[in-house]
């Protein structure tokens, strides 16, 4: 007897996956407009020393989404380079942490 995997698959929800962006304070402006794009988000004061080894501080965005819109996402990252004067951005994907 076969089964019918197509009810089943189609039942199923996909796990979301999860981003953070550490977003220098100075382009804290860029947070209504990632709430725009993605409504399941949180946001966090913190500070790190994450830009020259000099103490800043930072908001913390973690994204759950299906998957991040990439062309977005980098535009998003060059945006908050240009505003907060930084060569990098610190961001954890994949539970990978790295910076762009």
């Amino acid at each position: 007897m076969a089964e019918d995997m197509s009810s089943t698959a189609s039942n199923t929800i996909p796990f979301p996956t999860l981003t953070i962006v550490y977003l220098v304070t100075e382009a804290d402006g860029l947070i209504e407009e990632i709430s725009q794009k993605y409504n399941n988000i949180t946001v966090e004061d913190c500070n790190g020393f994450f830009n020259d080894g000099v103490k800043r501080d930072y908001k913390k965005i973690t994204i759950w989404s299906q998957g991040i819109d990439s062309l977005w996402f980098n535009a998003l990252i060059a945006r908050i380079k240009e505003i907060a004067s930084v060569d990098a951005v610190p961001i954890v994907s994949g539970g990978i942490m790295y910076t762009v």
